[in-house]
C-alpha cells in the first residue's frame, strides 16, 4: 500500500500533467476522435429516420433515385425501401403501358408515396397500378386527382396528407423543401414551373445581407443585383446587371390586381435619387415579395 507522501506525490504529478497545455490538447482530441466514432454511425441511421412533415426527405430521395440503399439501414428499413423502389418500377410500367402524354411521373410517385403510410396499401397486383395510375391521365388538376383516388381506393385525403404530398412532390422535383426556406407563399404558386424554378434559386440568398452594389453571392446583393442574379441564374430569363429602373424600363406594366407570382414589383421614394424607381422585388402571391432590403409597401407601383 503506498504511503501517504507518494499518493500526495502522484497527485501532484499528475495535476501538473494535466495543467500541462499539450498533454490538455492531447486529451481533449482523444475523447473527440472516440466521441465522433461512435456517433457517426449514430448520426447516420439518425438522418435516414429524419421524419419532416411525415416522411424523412432523406429515405424518400434515395427511394425516387432508385436506390443505392445506405447499409446503415436497418433490415427493416432496407425491405421498405425495396418494397418502394420496386412498386415504384411498377408504376412505371403502368404509365408507359398507357403511352399517353402528360404525366408526371413524380406527381403520381408522390400520391403514392404519402399514401403508402396513411391508407393501407399493402396489397398491390397490376390491376392496382393501372387503376392508380388513371387517375392522373390528361394533365390533370389536383383537385381532380384527388377525386378520382377518392374513388377509386376509396380514400378521404386529409389537409395534412394533401400538404405532406405536395411538399414532397417540390422537394423531389426541384431539390429543396420549398416551404422550409420560403415561408407564406402559396402552394398552388409553385404549379407553375418557371415560378418553381425562379425560387430554386432564389432560396439559396435568402438571409443574405443587404449590401448596396452587390451583385453575386460572393459579395451579397442589393435589391436589382438579387434579381438580376436569380432571373439569369435560374434559367428564366437573361438579365444582365442593371438598376431597378433599367429593369423597369424594359418590362410591361400591370396592375396590382394582374400580379401573378414570378412578376416583378416596384417602389419609388425609398431613398433620394435622380430615378423614379429605386427598388425592386419578386412577387410571390398573396400579396408578399422576395426581396433584398427593408422598404415599406406604399411606394409599391
Amino acid at each position: 500500500m503506498a504511503s501517504p507522501a507518494t499518493v500526495a506525490l502522484l497527485v501532484k504529478k499528475a495535476i501538473d500533467i494535466v495543467s500541462d497545455k499539450r498533454v490538455r490538447t492531447f486529451i481533449a482530441s482523444v475523447i473527440v476522435g472516440i466521441v465522433v466514432i461512435i456517433l457517426i454511425p449514430f448520426l447516420a441511421i439518425l438522418s435516414i429516420f429524419n421524419a419532416e412533415a411525415g416522411y424523412s426527405r432523406e429515405t424518400a430521395k434515395i427511394v425516387f433515385d432508385g436506390g443505392p440503399i445506405p447499409i446503415e439501414a436497418d433490415a427493416e428499413l432496407t425491405e421498405y425501401m425495396e418494397d418502394m423502389i420496386d412498386a415504384f418500377e411498377e408504376i412505371d410500367n403502368a404509365i408507359a403501358d398507357y403511352n399517353e402524354e402528360g404525366f408526371d411521373h413524380i406527381k403520381v410517385k408522390s400520391f403514392f408515396y404519402i399514401l403508402y403510410f396513411t391508407k393501407d396499401l399493402s396489397e398491390f397486383n397490376e390491376e392496382f397500378y393501372q387503376g392508380f395510375v388513371s387517375c392522373f391521365i390528361n394533365e390533370k388538376a389536383d383537385d381532380e386527382i384527388y377525386e378520382e383516388l377518392e374513388e377509386y381506393l376509396p380514400h378521404d385525403f386529409t389537409e395534412t396528407e394533401k400538404m405532406e404530398i405536395r411538399n414532397l412532390y417540390l422537394f423531389i422535383k426541384y431539390g429543396y423543401s420549398t416551404t422550409d426556406k420560403i415561408a407564406g407563399i402559396p402552394g398552388e404558386a409553385f404549379d407553375d414551373e418557371t415560378f418553381a424554378q425562379l425560387m430554386t434559386e432564389a432560396a439559396k440568398y435568402i438571409g443574405f445581407p443587404y449590401v448596396w452594389g452587390g451583385s453575386t453571392p460572393e459579395t451579397s446583393f442589393d435589391c436589382s443585383g438579387f434579381v438580376c442574379w436569380v432571373y439569369t441564374h435560374s434559367g428564366v430569363h437573361n438579365l444582365p446587371r442593371m438598376t431597378a429602373q433599367d429593369i423597369y424600363n424594359q418590362c410591361t406594366p400591370v396592375s396590382k390586381e394582374e400580379l401573378k407570382p414570378g412578376d416583378l414589383v416596384f417602389f419609388t421614394g425609398t431613398y433620394q435619387s435622380s430615378n423614379p424607381v429605386t427598388h425592386i422585388g419578386i412577387y410571390v402571391g398573396d400579396n408578399q415579395m422576395l426581396h433584398c432590403g427593408d422598404v415599406r409597401p406604399e411606394g409599391r407601383k
